[in-house]
């Protein structure tokens, strides 16, 4: 089949193009997308007033790709199919030339432009921000690397548009330039890579109302255990103070998300409230509990799901992650059993039930791994759910948890793995207050010298609801006991995981 043929002539071409409703073809509407637009960035193909009075529209046409592009991703799963991996990084590079087509207009302008030309300027600047935002969260959402240059971009676009908005960190400036840098900054140091897409969604409506209050200055910002900072002359995302000290000099500018997990304190205390309420008063949970007009939480994510998530990102905006082990370089043949349901299967009913697969480690510390796959993978992989590694059929499984995960090719995958057992033994829980009152398969972890003392339960996300839970464990003999959950340790969109003990007062 031949290639539709998006050769234009004109900016009356490019004109009529752009007044066209959207091709109801996505593939089709990016490759024309990108094909005007390349069009339209030749030297000398447009009038510079022609090429301004363009490019917004295309950024509009960008934004609507991106709008029906995020709940495709959403409802795929890691790794992305090889259609849907091209057009998720088409549309990453359309986002970054059409933000490149405001900087580089924005730059010729510099020169001549008056002072009341100051907010035009800035709202090009802006927008390109907001450009490249959405092509580090379509990234992120397709387990895609960051295209090399978009860090540095967004650098020169900020540093770029401050001329024109004084006072662009300023929440209250007519043009948000400052907001779309923040909302860029708290996206990334809040590890979106350990996120699932539909998480990734929710967070960016999130950060629609809360990025504003994060600060951003050229002076040092306190506290230092939560401070980041950004050189914004080189191509590299915010770095934690904590991790590596600034070089001092102009071009470092310091971050800090706390004023951000301060709100998300509270909003986790308001929720935590009005679950319990609910449970009392018979309130649905899913629909009138997490009313965007009571809440003020986006909407996308049960109330279980959201309470989860912002116990995540309180931890994260207020005390970013230190390596407390090196990762040593190691190349060795793994096996791998995919997702707690299938490693409580494997316990249960044999290994012949499921189906185990090979992964090579590539590097390891003494609490994890990263592995890798380039060929067999089955779709179906998330950050935060539960895989079972071993070396081989003579050892014993590990549980691990998907800590990040990476898709940078069609059919390729690089997870990083925690440990957080090693041995585990098949049960059952059910929960008082559940609301199907139904047994849940688990898994009983034991304890780990100098992470927890305790033995701890691995289950399925929302199997957690009350302090008191049944257990079953069929073994050589059937043993049922009531028990109590003493810490939640580990909470992510696939999992729970919980330290327990035997209640000695049984109800």
């Amino acid at each position: 089949m031949a290639e539709p043929d998006h050769t234009v002539d004109s900016a009356e071409d490019i004109s009529t193009w752009l007044g066209k409703e959207p091709d109801d073809d996505l593939f089709a509407d990016l490759a024309a997308l990108r094909a005007h637009f390349a069009r339209l960035m030749e030297p000398g193909a447009v009038e510079p007033a022609q090429l301004e009075r363009l490019l917004m529209p295309f950024g509009a046409r960008a934004l609507d790709l991106c709008g029906r592009c995020v709940p495709w991703l959403m409802n795929a799963s890691l790794p992305l199919t090889s259609e849907m991996h091209a057009a998720a990084i088409g549309l990453i590079d359309a986002l970054l030339d059409i933000a490149a087509g405001f900087q580089g207009l924005t730059g010729d302008m510099r020169n001549r432009w008056m002072r009341a030309q100051r907010v035009e300027l800035a709202g090009m600047s802006s927008a390109a921000l907001l450009l490249i935002g959405k092509a580090y969260l379509i990234a992120c959402m397709a387990g895609a690397a960051v295209p090399a240059g978009l860090w540095r971009r967004a650098h020169e676009v900020m540093k770029l548009g401050e001329q024109f908005v004084p006072e662009a960190n300023s929440s209250t400036s007519p043009v948000p330039l400052a907001f779309h840098y923040k909302y860029l900054l708290s996206m990334a140091v809040a590890q979106p890579e350990s996120l699932t897409a539909r998480e990734l969604v929710w967070l960016s409506d999130y950060l629609e109302g809360l990025a504003a209050s994060a600060e951003l200055a050229a002076a040092f910002l306190q506290p230092a255990t939560s401070a980041y900072w950004v050189d914004v002359a080189q191509d590299d995302p915010p770095v934690a103070s904590v991790r590596r000290a600034a070089q001092e000099g102009e071009s470092v500018l310091y971050f800090n998300p706390t004023p951000m997990a301060s709100r998300v304190e509270e909003q986790i205390e308001w929720l935590e409230n009005r679950i319990l309420e609910a449970e009392v008063v018979g309130l649905e949970r899913d629909g009138e509990l997490l009313a965007p007009e009571v809440s003020g939480l986006p909407e996308g994510l049960t109330p279980i799901e959201t309470l989860s998530l912002l116990r995540r990102l309180r931890e994260r905006w207020a005390t970013p992650m230190t390596r407390a082990q090196p990762r040593r370089h190691h190349e060795y043949t793994v096996q791998v059993c995919t997702g707690l349901r299938a490693i409580w299967d494997m316990a249960k009913r044999g290994e012949e039930k499921v189906r185990v697969v090979e992964w090579t480690v590539r590097n390891e510390s003494s609490n994890g791994y990263s592995i890798m796959s380039v060929s067999g993978i089955e779709a179906g992989l998330s950050a935060g759910m539960a895989l079972a590694v071993r070396r081989d059929a003579s050892q014993p499984w590990s549980v691990c948890i998907v800590r990040w995960i990476r898709s940078e090719q069609p059919s390729q995958a690089e997870l990083g793995l925690q440990v957080v057992a090693e041995s585990f033994t098949p049960v059952q829980i059910c929960f008082r207050g559940g609301e199907a009152r139904a047994v849940c398969p688990a898994l009983i972890l034991a304890p780990i010298k100098a992470v927890r003392s305790n033995q701890a339960i691995l289950s399925a996300a929302g199997t957690y609801v009350s302090r008191r839970f049944a257990l079953v464990h069929e073994g050589a003999r059937l043993y049922v006991a009531q028990a109590r959950v003493l810490s939640l340790d580990m909470q992510t969109a696939a999992i729970e995981l919980f330290q327990y003990e035997i209640d000695p007062y049984p109800i």
